[in-house]
Protein backbone atom coordinates (compact mmCIF):
# COMPACT_ATOMS: atom_id res chain seq x y z
CA UNK A 1 0.00 0.00 0.00
CA UNK A 2 2.51 2.48 0.51
CA UNK A 3 5.41 3.45 -1.67
CA UNK A 4 8.62 4.35 0.56
CA UNK A 5 10.27 7.67 0.00
CA UNK A 6 6.90 8.90 -1.12
CA UNK A 7 4.37 10.84 0.45
CA UNK A 8 1.06 10.38 -0.67
CA UNK A 9 -1.65 13.06 -0.57
CA UNK A 10 -4.84 13.02 -0.22
CA UNK A 11 -7.64 14.06 -2.96
CA UNK A 12 -7.20 17.86 -2.48
CA UNK A 13 -3.57 18.30 -2.45
CA UNK A 14 -3.07 17.65 1.55
CA UNK A 15 -0.24 15.13 2.49
CA UNK A 16 -2.26 12.04 3.94
CA UNK A 17 -0.43 12.91 7.20
CA UNK A 18 -1.67 16.39 6.84
CA UNK A 19 -5.35 15.36 6.10
CA UNK A 20 -5.23 12.51 9.12
CA UNK A 21 -4.07 14.77 11.56
CA UNK A 22 -6.97 17.45 10.70
CA UNK A 23 -9.65 14.86 11.52
CA UNK A 24 -7.71 13.39 14.56
CA UNK A 25 -7.97 16.91 16.00
CA UNK A 26 -11.81 16.89 14.73
CA UNK A 27 -12.34 13.88 16.86
CA UNK A 28 -10.08 14.10 19.78
CA UNK A 29 -11.84 17.46 20.69
CA UNK A 30 -15.06 15.57 20.58
CA UNK A 31 -13.67 12.60 22.40
CA UNK A 32 -12.62 15.04 25.33
CA UNK A 33 -16.32 16.54 25.07
CA UNK A 34 -17.99 13.14 26.42
CA UNK A 35 -16.67 10.55 29.49
CA UNK A 36 -17.19 7.48 29.68
CA UNK A 37 -19.84 7.73 31.85
CA UNK A 38 -21.88 9.05 29.02
CA UNK A 39 -21.19 5.56 27.70
CA UNK A 40 -23.10 3.49 30.11
CA UNK A 41 -26.97 2.64 29.04
CA UNK A 42 -29.57 2.86 31.52
CA UNK A 43 -30.20 -1.10 31.47
CA UNK A 44 -28.02 -3.82 31.13
CA UNK A 45 -26.43 -6.82 31.87
CA UNK A 46 -22.94 -7.23 33.47
CA UNK A 47 -21.36 -10.63 33.67
CA UNK A 48 -18.66 -10.11 36.53
CA UNK A 49 -16.40 -13.35 37.50
CA UNK A 50 -15.04 -14.12 41.55
CA UNK A 51 -11.67 -15.04 41.46
CA UNK A 52 -12.34 -17.83 43.43
CA UNK A 53 -14.17 -19.68 40.41
CA UNK A 54 -12.36 -22.59 38.83
CA UNK A 55 -11.30 -21.39 35.51
CA UNK A 56 -13.35 -24.25 33.62
CA UNK A 57 -16.43 -22.72 35.41
CA UNK A 58 -15.67 -19.25 34.30
CA UNK A 59 -14.71 -19.93 30.96
CA UNK A 60 -17.82 -22.06 30.22
CA UNK A 61 -20.02 -18.74 31.66
CA UNK A 62 -18.14 -16.85 29.03
CA UNK A 63 -19.53 -20.02 26.59
CA UNK A 64 -22.63 -20.07 27.79
CA UNK A 65 -23.25 -16.37 27.82
CA UNK A 66 -21.49 -15.99 23.88
CA UNK A 67 -19.82 -13.23 25.54
CA UNK A 68 -15.72 -12.64 24.59
CA UNK A 69 -14.52 -11.34 27.78
CA UNK A 70 -15.52 -10.29 31.60
CA UNK A 71 -14.25 -8.28 34.20
CA UNK A 72 -12.86 -10.63 37.93
CA UNK A 73 -13.44 -9.58 41.23
CA UNK A 74 -11.66 -10.39 44.10
CA UNK A 75 -13.85 -10.67 47.17
CA UNK A 76 -11.71 -10.85 49.42
CA UNK A 77 -9.67 -7.97 48.91
CA UNK A 78 -12.44 -6.47 47.42
CA UNK A 79 -11.26 -4.79 44.22
CA UNK A 80 -11.18 -5.09 40.62
CA UNK A 81 -8.44 -8.29 39.49
CA UNK A 82 -8.19 -7.88 35.49
CA UNK A 83 -10.48 -9.58 32.76
CA UNK A 84 -10.77 -13.04 31.33
CA UNK A 85 -11.25 -12.89 27.62
CA UNK A 86 -11.48 -15.44 24.53
CA UNK A 87 -7.72 -15.10 23.99
CA UNK A 88 -7.15 -16.25 27.13
CA UNK A 89 -9.32 -19.27 25.58
CA UNK A 90 -7.56 -19.70 22.84
CA UNK A 91 -4.07 -19.41 24.20
CA UNK A 92 -5.20 -22.76 26.86
CA UNK A 93 -6.26 -24.16 23.89
CA UNK A 94 -2.93 -24.06 22.17
CA UNK A 95 -1.10 -24.77 25.09
CA UNK A 96 -2.94 -27.74 26.92
CA UNK A 97 -3.46 -29.31 22.69
CA UNK A 98 0.42 -28.96 22.29
CA UNK A 99 1.37 -30.63 25.76
CA UNK A 100 -1.47 -32.35 26.79
CA UNK A 101 -4.49 -34.47 26.14
CA UNK A 102 -7.81 -32.94 26.69
CA UNK A 103 -9.25 -34.80 29.60
CA UNK A 104 -5.82 -34.27 31.18
CA UNK A 105 -6.23 -30.29 30.59
CA UNK A 106 -10.09 -30.22 31.95
CA UNK A 107 -8.69 -31.80 34.92
CA UNK A 108 -5.66 -29.65 35.51
CA UNK A 109 -7.93 -26.63 34.88
CA UNK A 110 -10.59 -27.76 36.61
CA UNK A 111 -7.80 -26.98 39.91
CA UNK A 112 -6.79 -23.90 39.17
CA UNK A 113 -9.12 -20.87 40.63
CA UNK A 114 -9.35 -17.76 38.60
CA UNK A 115 -6.61 -15.93 41.53
CA UNK A 116 -4.09 -18.29 40.41
CA UNK A 117 -4.45 -17.56 36.97
CA UNK A 118 -2.11 -14.84 36.26
CA UNK A 119 0.77 -17.58 37.07
CA UNK A 120 -1.14 -19.89 34.20
CA UNK A 121 -1.13 -17.13 31.70
CA UNK A 122 3.04 -16.50 32.46
CA UNK A 123 3.24 -20.22 30.32
CA UNK A 124 1.70 -18.05 27.11
CA UNK A 125 4.75 -15.88 26.07
CA UNK A 126 5.08 -14.30 29.04
CA UNK A 127 1.17 -12.53 28.37
CA UNK A 128 0.05 -10.91 31.53
CA UNK A 129 -3.68 -10.39 32.61
CA UNK A 130 -5.72 -7.61 31.32
CA UNK A 131 -6.12 -5.26 33.98
CA UNK A 132 -6.96 -2.29 32.29
CA UNK A 133 -9.26 -0.69 33.66
CA UNK A 134 -10.61 3.24 33.42
CA UNK A 135 -12.92 5.29 35.89
CA UNK A 136 -16.33 6.41 34.39
CA UNK A 137 -15.65 10.15 34.50
CA UNK A 138 -12.50 9.75 32.60
CA UNK A 139 -12.71 11.37 28.90
CA UNK A 140 -13.64 8.81 25.89
CA UNK A 141 -10.14 10.46 25.07
CA UNK A 142 -8.16 9.18 28.23
CA UNK A 143 -9.79 5.83 27.93
CA UNK A 144 -9.20 6.10 23.62
CA UNK A 145 -5.60 6.58 24.32
CA UNK A 146 -4.98 3.88 27.20
CA UNK A 147 -7.10 1.66 24.93
CA UNK A 148 -4.76 1.86 21.90
CA UNK A 149 -1.42 1.79 24.35
CA UNK A 150 -2.33 -2.06 24.69
CA UNK A 151 -3.47 -4.53 22.18
CA UNK A 152 -7.20 -5.17 23.99
CA UNK A 153 -9.98 -3.95 22.75
CA UNK A 154 -12.07 -3.41 25.85
CA UNK A 155 -11.90 -2.48 29.49
CA UNK A 156 -13.88 -2.50 32.75
CA UNK A 157 -14.98 0.75 34.29
CA UNK A 158 -14.09 0.69 38.12
CA UNK A 159 -15.35 3.03 40.25
CA UNK A 160 -14.70 3.38 44.58
CA UNK A 161 -17.45 2.83 47.03
CA UNK A 162 -16.91 6.43 49.14
CA UNK A 163 -17.83 4.27 52.43
CA UNK A 164 -15.84 1.22 52.16
CA UNK A 165 -13.68 2.11 49.58
CA UNK A 166 -13.86 -0.88 47.25
CA UNK A 167 -13.68 -1.09 44.19
CA UNK A 168 -16.90 -1.43 42.12
CA UNK A 169 -17.25 -2.83 38.63
CA UNK A 170 -19.37 -0.28 36.81
CA UNK A 171 -19.44 -1.28 33.85
CA UNK A 172 -17.23 -2.27 30.49
CA UNK A 173 -15.93 0.04 27.02
CA UNK A 174 -14.83 -1.57 24.12
CA UNK A 175 -13.22 0.62 21.35
CA UNK A 176 -16.58 -0.86 19.12
CA UNK A 177 -18.95 1.10 21.52
CA UNK A 178 -16.62 4.21 21.04
CA UNK A 179 -16.48 4.00 17.50
CA UNK A 180 -20.19 3.59 17.10
CA UNK A 181 -20.84 6.63 19.58
CA UNK A 182 -18.96 9.01 17.48
CA UNK A 183 -20.45 7.49 14.32
CA UNK A 184 -23.76 8.60 15.82
CA UNK A 185 -23.09 11.91 16.89
CA UNK A 186 -20.01 13.54 15.82
CA UNK A 187 -21.62 16.82 14.10
CA UNK A 188 -18.74 17.55 11.35
CA UNK A 189 -19.51 13.86 9.19
CA UNK A 190 -18.59 16.22 6.33
CA UNK A 191 -14.33 15.10 7.08
CA UNK A 192 -15.33 11.76 7.47
CA UNK A 193 -16.76 11.21 4.18
CA UNK A 194 -13.92 13.50 2.10
CA UNK A 195 -11.20 11.10 2.62
CA UNK A 196 -10.60 7.32 2.00
CA UNK A 197 -8.82 4.46 4.14
CA UNK A 198 -6.19 4.89 1.21
CA UNK A 199 -5.85 8.46 2.05
CA UNK A 200 -5.47 7.94 5.57
CA UNK A 201 -3.54 4.66 5.67
CA UNK A 202 -6.11 3.29 7.90
CA UNK A 203 -5.45 -0.53 8.01
CA UNK A 204 -2.32 -3.57 7.90
CA UNK A 205 -1.47 -4.21 4.07
CA UNK A 206 0.73 -6.95 2.82
CA UNK A 207 1.76 -10.56 4.13
CA UNK A 208 -1.59 -11.55 5.63
CA UNK A 209 -2.25 -15.25 7.39
CA UNK A 210 -4.39 -16.68 5.44
CA UNK A 211 -6.58 -20.34 5.66
CA UNK A 212 -8.39 -22.40 3.81
CA UNK A 213 -11.98 -24.09 3.96
CA UNK A 214 -10.23 -27.39 4.46
CA UNK A 215 -7.59 -26.25 7.26
CA UNK A 216 -7.69 -27.43 10.23
CA UNK A 217 -9.15 -25.48 13.14
CA UNK A 218 -6.13 -26.28 15.58
CA UNK A 219 -4.40 -24.67 12.94
CA UNK A 220 -6.13 -21.42 12.94
CA UNK A 221 -6.13 -21.48 16.35
CA UNK A 222 -1.72 -21.70 16.05
CA UNK A 223 -1.63 -18.58 13.91
CA UNK A 224 -3.74 -16.59 16.26
CA UNK A 225 -1.33 -17.33 19.05
CA UNK A 226 1.55 -17.21 16.73
CA UNK A 227 1.21 -14.33 15.37
CA UNK A 228 -1.10 -12.30 17.84
CA UNK A 229 -4.29 -11.80 15.48
CA UNK A 230 -7.71 -12.54 16.17
CA UNK A 231 -9.17 -13.26 12.65
CA UNK A 232 -7.66 -15.02 9.42
CA UNK A 233 -9.46 -14.92 6.26
CA UNK A 234 -10.46 -17.87 4.28
CA UNK A 235 -9.69 -17.71 0.60
CA UNK A 236 -10.75 -20.21 -2.03
CA UNK A 237 -8.18 -21.98 -4.54
CA UNK A 238 -8.08 -18.55 -6.30
CA UNK A 239 -7.29 -16.34 -3.40
CA UNK A 240 -10.72 -15.11 -2.91
CA UNK A 241 -12.33 -14.49 0.39
CA UNK A 242 -14.93 -16.84 0.90
CA UNK A 243 -15.13 -16.35 4.99
CA UNK A 244 -13.21 -15.47 8.41
CA UNK A 245 -12.72 -17.48 11.31
CA UNK A 246 -12.25 -15.42 14.26
CA UNK A 247 -11.41 -15.78 17.64
CA UNK A 248 -14.76 -15.52 18.70
CA UNK A 249 -15.45 -18.91 16.49
CA UNK A 250 -13.94 -20.31 19.14
CA UNK A 251 -16.81 -19.97 21.56
CA UNK A 252 -19.00 -21.45 19.23
CA UNK A 253 -17.04 -24.85 19.01
CA UNK A 254 -16.90 -24.83 22.96
CA UNK A 255 -20.55 -24.18 23.49
CA UNK A 256 -20.96 -27.32 21.15
CA UNK A 257 -18.21 -29.29 23.23
CA UNK A 258 -16.34 -29.78 20.54
CA UNK A 259 -13.02 -28.75 22.00
CA UNK A 260 -11.32 -32.18 21.98
CA UNK A 261 -12.66 -32.34 18.12
CA UNK A 262 -10.15 -29.07 16.88
CA UNK A 263 -8.82 -31.05 14.03
CA UNK A 264 -12.20 -30.99 12.22
CA UNK A 265 -12.12 -28.44 9.11
CA UNK A 266 -13.13 -24.58 8.83
CA UNK A 267 -15.69 -25.14 6.87
CA UNK A 268 -17.42 -27.61 9.97
CA UNK A 269 -16.60 -25.15 12.22
CA UNK A 270 -18.42 -21.95 10.14
CA UNK A 271 -20.99 -24.22 9.93
CA UNK A 272 -22.03 -23.94 13.34
CA UNK A 273 -22.60 -20.12 13.53
CA UNK A 274 -25.92 -19.21 14.07
CA UNK A 275 -28.16 -17.49 10.99
CA UNK A 276 -27.67 -14.31 12.94
CA UNK A 277 -24.36 -13.94 12.64
CA UNK A 278 -22.83 -11.10 11.21
CA UNK A 279 -20.63 -12.90 8.43
CA UNK A 280 -17.61 -11.70 6.84
CA UNK A 281 -17.65 -7.58 5.70
CA UNK A 282 -14.99 -5.82 3.23
CA UNK A 283 -14.49 -2.82 1.77
CA UNK A 284 -11.90 -1.43 -0.45
CA UNK A 285 -8.74 0.74 0.03
CA UNK A 286 -11.23 3.51 -1.56
CA UNK A 287 -14.10 3.33 0.70
CA UNK A 288 -14.16 6.68 3.21
CA UNK A 289 -13.70 6.96 7.07
CA UNK A 290 -17.72 7.60 7.10
CA UNK A 291 -18.66 4.04 4.99
CA UNK A 292 -16.66 2.60 7.06
CA UNK A 293 -17.63 3.24 10.46
CA UNK A 294 -21.19 3.24 9.34
CA UNK A 295 -20.30 -0.32 8.23
CA UNK A 296 -19.06 -1.24 11.81
CA UNK A 297 -22.10 0.31 13.47
CA UNK A 298 -24.81 -1.37 11.58
CA UNK A 299 -23.15 -4.83 11.20
CA UNK A 300 -21.50 -4.61 14.95
CA UNK A 301 -18.38 -6.52 13.08
CA UNK A 302 -14.62 -6.17 14.70
CA UNK A 303 -12.57 -5.79 11.33
CA UNK A 304 -13.18 -5.93 7.86
CA UNK A 305 -11.07 -7.38 5.43
CA UNK A 306 -10.04 -5.00 2.37
CA UNK A 307 -9.74 -6.28 -0.87
CA UNK A 308 -9.25 -5.68 -4.32
CA UNK A 309 -10.80 -5.75 -7.45
CA UNK A 310 -11.00 -9.48 -7.59
CA UNK A 311 -12.26 -9.46 -4.32
CA UNK A 312 -8.68 -10.75 -3.38
CA UNK A 313 -7.58 -9.68 0.16
CA UNK A 314 -4.95 -6.82 0.45
CA UNK A 315 -5.72 -5.92 4.01
CA UNK A 316 -7.26 -5.92 7.20
CA UNK A 317 -8.81 -3.14 9.05
CA UNK A 318 -9.40 -3.74 12.73
CA UNK A 319 -11.23 -1.24 15.04
CA UNK A 320 -8.40 -0.34 16.65
CA UNK A 321 -7.11 1.11 13.56
CA UNK A 322 -9.79 3.40 12.67
CA UNK A 323 -9.91 4.36 16.27
CA UNK A 324 -5.89 4.92 16.07
CA UNK A 325 -6.76 7.58 12.93
CA UNK A 326 -8.50 9.45 15.14
CA UNK A 327 -6.42 10.54 18.02
CA UNK A 328 -3.51 12.68 18.71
Amino acid sequence: MDIPGVQRKAGNGQSAESKRRELAQIASFFLKQHSAYDMIPVSFRLIVLDTKLLVTKALSTLVQNGVESAPMYDSTQACYAGMLTTTDLVNLIQYYYSNFSYSEALEDLGQVQLENYKELLLRFKSRQTNTLCANPLDTLYEVSRRLLATDYSALALVDEDTDTGSDVIVSMLSIYKILNFMAVNIDDKKNLKQHSLYDLEIGTYGDLITASMDTPVIDLIRMFVDNNISVIPILDEEGVVLNVFAESDIILLAREGLLDELNIQVSEALALRPDDYPGVHSCTMSDTLFSVLDTIRKTQVQRLIVVDEDIKPVGVVALSDVLRALII
